[in-house]
């Protein structure tokens, strides 16, 4: 079926996507298909066709007969968003592998061990501003590559010089961080 030229750029993709989508999950004509929807073939191939779009409640139906979300439908990914401070940690992670994904344990723990970091660096900060900048700072030097980051972390000699407690906070979080990030890699936290 020839997809219509002049239909707009997001019907044409949908088309595209419905058909890519509905072959390797079973249905390999459009009656078939047309079948599983409880539509009229002709009408399901409109669709295919990128002549016209379903409403909501049908595309609704596509994807549970697909076993697809939406976005996969329109082959739509969200891109992160900026950090936004805590209510980063509070948000639910989304799909996908999660070791780089923009919301998750890891990173809100990455977070609070950079915020910690920052507190021994206070005299440096003039205000909140700088203070801010140096928690971003070593959030995104964590975010690389945290394992590295808690390796030179530990080899430094500035954890000789701070008290106990601080000590202690950043160690407590350090160890959370790694045990985060290895069930995100491996499915399951290490035990040591």
């Amino acid at each position: 079926m020839p997809e219509n030229s002049s239909a707009p750029p997001i019907r044409g993709l949908f088309a595209r996507r419905l058909k890519q989508m509905r072959i390797p999950r079973g249905f390999p004509t459009a009656r078939s298909f047309a079948n599983a929807l409880e539509i009229d073939e002709n009408r399901y191939t409109r669709y295919e066709r990128a002549e016209v779009e379903p409403d909501l409640s049908l595309i609704a139906k596509i994807c549970r007969v697909l076993n697809v979300s939406p976005n996969d439908l329109l082959d739509f990914t969200p891109q992160p968003q900026p950090a936004s401070g805590l209510a980063e940690a509070a948000a639910p992670a989304p799909a996908g592998d999660g070791v780089h994904g923009a919301l998750s344990p890891r990173r809100a723990l990455a977070w609070q061990l950079a915020d910690e970091l920052a507190k021994l660096d206070a005299g440096q900060a003039t205000h909140a501003f700088d203070r801010l900048a140096r928690v971003s700072k070593i959030f995104h030097e964590i975010d690389a590559d945290a394992f590295n980051f808690v390796a030179q972390m530990t080899g430094t000699p500035r954890f000789s010089t701070i008290d106990g407690a601080a000590v202690a906070r950043i160690g407590e979080l350090a160890e959370q961080l790694v045990s985060a990030l290895n069930t995100e890699i491996l499915g399951s936290p290490r035990r040591g």
